[in-house]
């Protein structure tokens, strides 16, 4: 079933196409990704969805029997309440059937009606097949994967953390199960594991997802199809980042030879007409092969030459010796975040860093770069390093500066051309010089810091999240640049692609101390699998009981006559004696539950029974 349908659509901002005639839809249950660089206009497709923004030409089809959510702070309607009462709202209708069931049991114990236990009856029925008796299991099980124990529940949303905000939004979003579920880089504010989870479930999830995200890593678990958005227009991929990447050198190759055949194919055809066309005898033949190239529909000559950042980094040659140590290293501020952390890093090693948000990871690398005092413990750097750092919070650049300024203040003997020529290669040109830092995207203050970055010429890097808002281009030359750096690097990621891709080292933090792995993310992930099925010990099989026909004959008897008494019991719930008084009602359904467990063991004694 269509859920959303655009036919040729157009959209223009103070005058500028950002898409023309896009087409495309959304069916039920497919889990979908839309990818493109920033600013192509992924935003406005989901606005457009929404309703929030109009098209200038064709038609946006939204199916309004479709429930669509949209993961967004908005869906936290009111930040006073607490978690839990945040969580019972989307329950609001089975907790108004549970108020309801309990009236109807309080009016049982005087009205004996009939009308009034089919009342009660019907409701019940209804309030189980809708999950009235686990709505309370399924908030646990969500709020416990993204990461919120028990004991924040009565927390009020306001007193949380904009992406603790963020994550309260998406448990509230995937508990109402919307038919269309809308995520907007869903992965930021999450910690490995939680993704993992969440790639699981979404891949499961019983509805359509629709996905704009820059994490590749995401895409290949999740989706089965991509839209790209370039140039002003969309294609359409089938298959996850892998395949998408394969087929679009597939495309480019297959549309560069065919613009290439009609280019000869137009050429051969001009060339007889320039040679003929004035000749008498050949001029009908000119003439009909210029109406032939006339009726020929051009083939652009395909380009994959985008405009991307250009940049890398001057390197020395690496050593092989240790170049950093540390010692029972307890870090932390008032509370250790982390008792005793030994690690050693050589001056080869690329370290990407990894574990739950709040576990001590960029507390580690203040430490080490003598922002914070250790609690106990010491570390050791062998070597004098010129240290690079890139801060994931980008609190280095000042806002009032504008871009220009930013590189100019620090490095006063470089030209401004030579500046504007350097800002040029991070794709900052003409007037975008002259912006106000403060103004400036996400990404584009990435691109900034690591220009800043560049020209510090550091001889070991130390990075916080440095591949965080920017796009899927940008993040290609990036992870390039940092896999050919061939020098010492310290960095934090969530991002599996980068970490993958430049890692040779992890480092994992987790609550009872740090693990340290010899490879990169999936090496390491395949290894903890292995590790953990070796020390899974095998169940000893269940000591069998041995007797005789005679006793199993005995417990067989026994499962009758318990299934019988519970057969009557369940009957007397109907008996105006048991029914009218609430208390005799509960006793009735307590012997119910107490023999129902005695078949349970009966069965289970069976199971086990061996003749001898």
């Amino acid at each position: 079933m269509n859920l959303v349908k655009f036919n040729a659509v157009a959209k223009e901002f103070s005058g500028q196409s950002l898409f023309s005639k896009v087409s495309f839809e959304l069916n039920s249950f497919e889990k979908v990704a839309l990818i493109g660089a920033n600013g192509t206009g992924k935003s406005t497709i989901v606005k457009l969805i929404l309703g929030d923004l109009t098209p200038d030409a064709g038609d946006v089809f939204v199916n309004r029997q479709v429930r669509i959510g949209y993961l967004s702070q908005s869906v936290i309607e009111d930040d006073s309440k607490t978690l839990i009462e945040t969580m019972k709202s989307v329950y609001s209708s089975l907790i108004a059937m549970e108020i309801e069931l309990k009236k109807i049991m309080e009016q049982m114990s005087h009205d004996h009606s009939e009308s009034t236990i089919l009342r009660y009856a019907r409701l019940e029925d209804e309030f189980l097949h809708l999950g009235g008796y686990d709505y309370l299991t399924r908030i646990d099980f969500v709020l416990t994967r993204f990461g919120f124990k028990k004991e924040v529940y009565d927390r009020v949303i306001s007193s949380f953390s904009g992406g603790e905000k963020t994550r309260v939004a998406f448990a509230k979003l995937l508990l109402e199960q919307p038919e269309l579920l809308i995520l907007d880089e869903p992965t930021n504010h999450m910690d490995i594991e939680i993704i993992e989870w969440l790639e699981d479930y979404l891949k499961k999830y019983p509805g359509a997802v629709f996905i704009i995200t820059h994490d590749k890593y995401f895409i290949n678990k999740v989706v089965t199809k991509i839209y790209e958005l370039d140039q002003q227009s969309i294609d359409v991929y089938y298959g996850n980042f892998d395949a998408y990447e394969i087929e679009k050198v597939k495309r480019y190759e297959l549309l560069l030879r065919s613009y290439q055949r009609q280019t000869k194919e137009i050429a051969h055809l001009q060339s007889f007409v320039d040679r003929f066309r004035y000749k008498a005898t050949k001029a009908k033949s000119a003439q009909d092969r210029i109406k032939k190239i006339a009726r020929i529909e051009r083939i652009e000559k395909p380009t994959n030459d985008k405009d991307s950042v250009r940049f890398k980094f001057k390197t020395k040659r690496p050593t092989e010796a240790i170049i950093l140590t540390t010692q029972a290293l307890c870090i932390g501020y008032i509370t250790p975040l982390q008792p005793a952390i030994d690690f050693t890093m050589r001056g080869f090693d690329k370290v990407g860093i990894i574990g739950p948000n709040g576990i001590g990871k960029t507390t580690f690398i203040k430490t080490i770069m003598q922002s914070i005092e250790p609690i106990t413990g010491m570390f050791e750097f062998h070597k004098d390093y010129k240290i690079g750092y890139f801060d994931q919070n980008l609190a280095q650049l000042n806002p009032n500066f504008t871009v220009i300024e930013s590189v100019h203040g620090r490095y006063p003997m470089k030209t401004l051309g030579e500046i504007r020529s350097l800002l040029a290669r991070f794709l900052f040109t003409d007037e975008d010089v002259f912006k106000s830092v403060g103004v400036l995207s996400g990404g584009e203050k990435v691109r900034l810091s690591l220009c800043l970055l560049m020209l510090e010429e550091p001889e070991f890097l130390i990075l916080d999240e440095p591949t965080n808002h920017l796009d899927m281009d940008t993040k290609n030359v990036v992870e390039d640049v940092f896999e050919e750096w061939v020098g010492p690097m310290l960095f934090i990621s969530h991002d599996r692609y980068f970490i993958n891709k430049v890692a040779n080292k992890i480092m994992h933090f987790e609550r009872n101390g740090i693990t340290v792995f010899d490879g990169n993310y999936d090496e390491y992930k395949e290894e903890r699998a292995k590790r953990n099925q070796e020390v899974k010990v095998e169940k000893p099989a269940p000591k069998r009981n041995t007797r005789s026909k005679a006793d199993l004959q005995k417990l067989e008897l026994q499962l009758e006559t318990i299934s019988s008494e519970i057969e009557q019991l369940r009957q007397s719930l109907f008996l105006e004696e048991v029914y009218s008084f609430k208390e005799r009602y509960y006793q009735v359904e307590t012997q119910i539950i107490e023999k129902e467990q005695q078949l349970e063991q009966i069965f289970h004694e069976i199971a086990q029974t061996e003749l001898n």
